[in-house]
């Protein structure tokens, strides 16, 4: 009865704290769309035909 009444609270304790993760997730979504500075390096073209 103890073990049930345990799984049980487990259980509520974990909705609750998707439940937050999901709200402060969607209510933050200005965040998500800000541009991150990515650093790219030089493109090489190994394949390049260079004739002269």
């Amino acid at each position: 009865m103890i073990q049930i009444f345990l799984n049980s609270l487990v259980a509520a304790l974990i909705a609750s704290a998707f439940l937050t993760t999901a709200i402060s997730a969607l209510s933050s979504g200005d965040r998500s769309l800000a541009k991150v500075p990515a650093r790219v390096g030089k493109q090489r073209h190994p394949n390049t035909d260079r004739r002269s």
